[in-house]
């Protein structure tokens, strides 16, 4: 079952970013690391302000609304992502025991726009969704850098740039997970660190081939 959530998280994430990529596929090898030096935090968002902020707008959808899960979406022309911030999100809600699903996009650190379709999701037990944002004792910054002291996790550069993030619910812990993605060192393959949102904790990582089904 975890390894099912995880491949469909990926399948969603990846289908984000083809969406997401337009014809600036070509950059300057330097603004890698420029952007590592200068990050743009004005209209950037950890995972957690992203969530509240989604949170929010789902709340006056349905006050049974509930976290289901999301990811940083790839928009920007630069890599970004360097301090654990994106501008761009994508978080889905749904409310135990019925179809509904609710999505709210986030563009350049604000709410862009709100989607709710009837009979999307299977009707799930509350135990298969995220009750509230309080969970996550462990945000996108730390996480980041806990990854980078630990694994050789690289930046994206024209597919999947800098570095994305997501969430998720573990079933069997019944805990959330925050996902950090990168690349290894020759841009093949793409990381995928699973971490315990609660104790901080690497539970499970994954490298895929890019494009690989």
């Amino acid at each position: 079952m975890k390894k099912n959530l995880l491949l469909l998280f990926i399948c969603v994430f990846l289908v984000s970013c083809q969406q997401s990529t337009d014809q600036d596929t070509t950059m300057d090898s330097n603004i890698e690391s420029e952007v590592a030096f200068f990050p743009d935090i004005e209209m950037g968002l950890t995972l957690k302000e992203a969530l509240e902020m989604a949170h929010k707008e789902a709340l006056k959808w349905n006050k049974e609304a509930m976290l289901y899960s999301g990811t940083s979406v790839d928009k920007d022309k630069v890599p970004t992502g360097m301090d654990g911030r994106r501008k761009n999100w994508n978080i889905e809600f749904g409310i135990p025991g019925k179809t509904d699903f609710y999505l709210v996009t986030i563009r350049d650190g604000k709410v862009l726009d709100k989607v709710h379709v009837p009979n999307e999701m299977d009707a799930m037990p509350k135990n298969q969704f995220i009750s509230k944002v309080e969970d996550f004792k462990y945000d996108t910054p730390e996480l980041l850098k806990v990854a980078l002291k630990t694994t050789k996790i690289y930046p994206g550069d024209t597919f999947a740039k800098g570095y994305n993030f997501g969430f998720t619910k573990h079933l069997k812990k019944n805990v959330p997970i925050v996902q950090v993605i990168g690349w290894d060192k020759a841009k093949k393959n793409m990381i995928y660190l699973m971490f315990n949102a609660v104790t901080g904790k690497l539970e499970d990582n994954l490298e895929r081939e890019q494009y690989k089904n």
